[in-house]
């Protein structure tokens, strides 16, 4: 079967956009990394559709939700040790959840990947063209759900002069970020921040930028509260990069199953329509809605970009 390869050009079209937009970092990740695939045969696509079948029928898949705390606790807890035992590799930071495997989500269809770090690399280039677009003019980014702090690692490659805040309900995070910040000379603040229950005392500093990637889908359909919060604090750009589930079509089989999947596992569901109810209220305007890619199961890279209207 042919194999293609992603581009710049391609990336660009994915991300709707022009190739003169994309920064020079996210270039060069295009440049330097393997992005060749195949598109699956029927067979390979019949295996994976049972696959996921017998996925949304096995009883014991983990459902998202407050009782997950002490997992994320215990994940961020080894990526922690392993960035200690590794001499701070900033690979020891990539999530474990982030598996390696050949068999992707891109556009609505499955692909074979030639590189176990498709999906790693993948995510590199969309944090730097969307960071380096929209946060620009921003003197504090934000990131809530900062996990492994491996994020806040690339936006200060962007922007290394401007404010990093990561929060996270996970207090193993404040670990790793304290660590980061003494082994890789970086100044990022952490905070103690639950999304399901956010501070009201927290408030977000003037000229300021908040990102989520992969933290909103933990959140199920109880996302409203940090929705209000972040109205009440109104920062400049919001950007979301998650797994959207009003952009899947149920007509398409794939689509389908995602859907399935994140019912099955409680996973973001509501979120666009939220926005777009708030949108009409006039309280927040609506920049751009994306659909990218994702891993095995659903598209967890997909985007929006709003922000709040000022009274």
């Amino acid at each position: 079967m042919k194999k293609n390869k992603l581009n710049a050009k391609e990336f660009a079209k994915i991300f709707k956009t022009t190739e003169n937009k994309l920064p020079d970092l996210a270039k060069k990740v295009i440049r330097t990394s393997d992005f060749s695939y195949r598109n699956t045969d029927q067979e390979t696509e019949k295996k994976a559709i049972i696959k996921t079948v017998e996925t949304l029928l096995d009883p014991t898949v983990k459902v998202s939700g407050p009782q997950r705390k002490k997992d994320w606790e215990r994940g961020w807890l080894e990526n922690f040790n392993n960035f200690e035992k590794m001499n701070s590799s900033v690979k020891e930071l990539i999530p474990k959840f982030v598996r390696k495997e050949p068999l992707i989500r891109l556009l609505g269809r499955f692909i074979e990947t030639s590189s176990d770090d498709f999906e790693t690399n993948f995510v590199k280039v969309l944090r730097y063209y969307l960071f380096s677009r929209y946060f620009r003019y921003c003197e504090n980014i934000y990131e809530f759900g900062v996990g492994t702090g491996l994020n806040l690692v690339a936006t200060s490659e962007l922007f290394p002069n401007k404010k990093l805040i990561g929060l996270d309900w996970a207090k193993a995070t404040c670990k790793i970020i304290k660590a980061i910040n003494e082994k890789l000379g970086l100044s990022i603040a952490c905070k103690v921040f639950n999304l399901f229950e956010p501070d009201p005392l927290f408030r977000l500093e003037k000229k300021s930028a908040v990102f989520t990637i992969g933290t909103l889908e933990q959140l199920g359909e109880e996302f409203r509260p940090f929705i209000k919060f972040l109205l009440k604090n109104k920062p400049d750009i919001c950007i979301n990069i998650e797994t959207l589930y009003e952009l899947y079509d149920e007509n398409n089989l794939l689509d389908f199953l995602a859907k399935k999947y994140l019912e099955k596992r409680n996973y973001l569901r509501g979120f666009i329509p939220y926005l777009e109810e708030l949108e009409k209220k006039k309280k927040v305007k609506i920049l751009k809605i994306n659909r990218t890619f994702g891993a095995f199961y659903h598209e967890g890279y997909s985007f929006v970009i709003w922000k709040p209207i000022n009274d």
